[in-house]
């Protein structure tokens, strides 16, 4: 297990008794995940609340950039609500690195699409974080 992993990750952790457990597929500078939303997640009644969309995004953003080894987390996340996604229907999320910057900065972005559309459009700056005594 990496560093920052963790098996009681909400989003994706096997061992949180009320995470998602997504099943996140990555390579390199992408990741992807499927997930049938859960009645548990409403915000309002019958729909995913935005936040369990947010989180999500966040999650995979993270997932994209695991094959350069490099720990990171979010200094920024923006998501465009498209269409409300329900429950019951399955939603197709992905994340893809657009841009390394200078620093410890990185740029990714991603969508939630349910039936083909766009539900949800995400962009972010992740940062690199570095161990104690971690030269970045």
């Amino acid at each position: 297990m990496r560093r920052m992993e963790s098996d009681n990750c909400f989003v994706c952790g096997s061992l949180n008794p009320i995470g998602l457990h997504l099943d996140i597929t990555e390579g390199e500078g992408w990741a992807r995940a499927l997930w049938t939303v859960e009645k548990p997640y409403v915000g309002y009644e019958g729909m995913l609340h935005g936040g369990i969309m947010a989180s999500i995004m966040d999650d995979l953003m993270a997932h994209a950039l695991y094959y350069t080894d490099l720990d990171v987390v979010t200094a920024h996340l923006e998501l465009d609500y498209k269409v409300p996604v329900h429950v019951g229907e399955r939603i197709e999320c992905e994340a893809q690195v657009t841009e390394f910057g200078t620093g410890r900065s990185i740029r990714a972005q991603g969508t939630i699409k349910r039936e083909g559309a766009v539900a949800a459009r995400a962009k972010g700056v992740m940062v690199i974080v570095k161990a104690p005594g971690q030269e970045v």
